[in-house]
């Protein structure tokens, strides 16, 4: 274990889920210790926002799996996965999205003057995203905001245009799971960002291209069922997840107890 990732661990307890380990977090803590991140000049930093999909895709593939526990914070972004951290030990409830951590920080951003750059997404999702959370925070730093590409062939274009930035304190990162994950390990040493943030589809909804579940509906933990119904076609991939993700979380559980 090198030093930064055992300096994290002894900081937050983190559970392991089949193989994944998460930080055991509530959301108002994993919004100061990005801000603290952020802060610090060394940079180079990220945040996983890990979900069920993230974990069967870590079992498949040993890389992916190194890039997610190598994070500097690794939140539980999907319901499912939240429930598996309980089982294992966990105590915060709390879910930790994309969503909810683009807006949080982007609101505690504009008063600090951090800044902030949006990169991803299909279009000109970025940029609209960017728009209404600059219009929710007149004072908000939006230093970056492009679709940009994830391909290998498009990083040297891509840094040429940071450079000429200087340094954007949190760059949320939506290219879709594992794609943004490789992307941030290959490029967070080449670039002046503090922090790097996956952060998914989370642009489809802050720029309102797709509508949220209700709040309720959130808070009882079906957001999932909600974004089905918006989109069968996530049937088959729920189905490539389910039942297999909660066979393997109870096989871990029965092992842990017979070792305890």
């Amino acid at each position: 274990m090198d030093a930064r990732r055992q300096k994290r661990t002894q900081l937050r307890p983190r559970i392991n889920v089949l193989g994944v380990e998460v930080d055991d977090i509530s959301q108002r803590k994993a919004v100061g210790t990005i801000l603290e991140m952020a802060g610090d000049k060394e940079g180079g930093k990220y945040v996983v926002t890990v979900n069920s999909e993230f974990v069967m895709l870590a079992g498949r593939d040993p890389i992916f799996l190194k890039i997610l526990n190598g994070a500097d914070l690794a939140v539980a972004d999907g319901q499912w996965l939240v429930w598996a951290k309980l089982i294992f030990g966990g105590k915060e409830h709390d879910r930790v999205t994309g969503v909810d951590l683009v807006e949080k920080l982007c609101e505690r951003c504009a008063k600090k003057a951090i800044s902030v750059g949006f990169l991803g997404g299909f279009g000109s999702v970025a940029e609209m995203a960017a728009k209404r959370q600059k219009s929710k925070n007149p004072t908000l730093p939006v230093v970056f905001a492009d679709s940009g590409d994830p391909t290998m062939g498009q990083d040297s274009r891509l840094k040429k245009r940071f450079l000429a930035i200087g340094r954007v304190d949190i760059l949320f990162v939506a290219y879709g799971m594992g794609q943004q994950e490789f992307w941030i390990k290959r490029n967070k040493n080449s670039l002046d960002v503090g922090v790097f943030i996956g952060v998914g589809g989370a642009f489809d909804y802050l720029s309102m291209v797709k509508k949220r579940a209700p709040m309720w509906l959130q808070g009882a933990g079906f957001e999932w069922l909600w974004r089905l119904m918006a989109e069968p076609w996530r049937a088959k991939r729920m189905l490539r997840v389910f039942p297999l993700f909660w066979v393997l979380v109870f096989w871990q559980w029965f092992k842990n107890l017979q070792n305890s």
